[in-house]
């Protein structure tokens, strides 16, 4: 097996930060100081339990959602840019409606993605 230090870095997080604001004003950090770099090659599984952060990451990853702080690059890029340059793909495990989006906009969203 070849050494992760000879491949190229596919993904990067530096530091990845989410915080959201509960209904009830209080602010929840989803993720806090996440480091992670993904190698060329590699086959990644997030494990761990509901709610601790593993599709808030995700979502973060395909720009479905802004980091609070922190810095994501894929291929070099930012997450936006390399979405926009479609240099990834991204498939949902089920059928997801974000209740904060239209009827339009929720159908809209593969679109956006893409």
């Amino acid at each position: 097996m070849a050494a992760v230090q000879d491949t190229k870095t596919i993904i990067s997080i530096k530091n990845l930060n989410k915080e959201y604001v509960s209904s009830d004003g209080k602010v929840v950090r989803a993720l806090q100081n996440i480091n992670l770099d993904i190698h060329e090659g590699e086959f990644i599984s997030l494990i761990g339990p509901s709610g601790c952060g593993k599709s808030t990451l995700l979502r973060l990853i395909a720009d479905l959602i802004p980091p609070t702080n922190g810095q994501l690059t894929i291929n070099g890029h930012s997450a936006h840019e390399a979405r926009e340059n479609r240099e990834y793909g991204f498939v949902f495990q089920s059928a997801t409606l974000y209740d904060w989006r239209t009827v339009l906009k929720n159908v809209q969203l593969p679109l956006e993605v893409m």
